[in-house]
């Protein structure tokens, strides 16, 4: 159902009958993983997830990886975690040697 590269690869996949007999997929709460080594990063101007991830790990797609690094911050969605300049974050290791300063 879901993209190998995707964060809800893992996640089940379950179905409800609704009242007029129809199976209707649904995919169950995806609970974060437990990140392993992190690597510091420090908030630039105009930082964006995407373009990090792309920078870090070669595929903008992999934005939610540092998401998950960062559950505190993300909480408000996750483009929130950049909007402070000079404030610090979690990046999972493996980071491209080009992210850091």
């Amino acid at each position: 159902m879901f993209d190998p590269s995707s964060r809800y690869r893992d996640v089940p996949v379950a179905t409800y009958v609704d009242d007029q007999g129809r199976a209707r997929p649904w995919v169950n709460l995806r609970i974060p993983p437990a990140t392993g080594p992190t690597t510091g990063y420090l908030v630039r101007a105009h930082d964006r997830l995407d373009m990090l991830a792309a920078r870090a790990y070669g595929d903008a797609g992999a934005w939610w990886h540092i998401a998950d690094a960062n559950p505190a911050t993300a909480a408000d969605g996750p483009a929130a975690m950049l909007d402070s300049p000079g404030s610090r974050i979690d990046l999972p290791q493996p980071v491209s040697a080009e992210v850091l300063p």
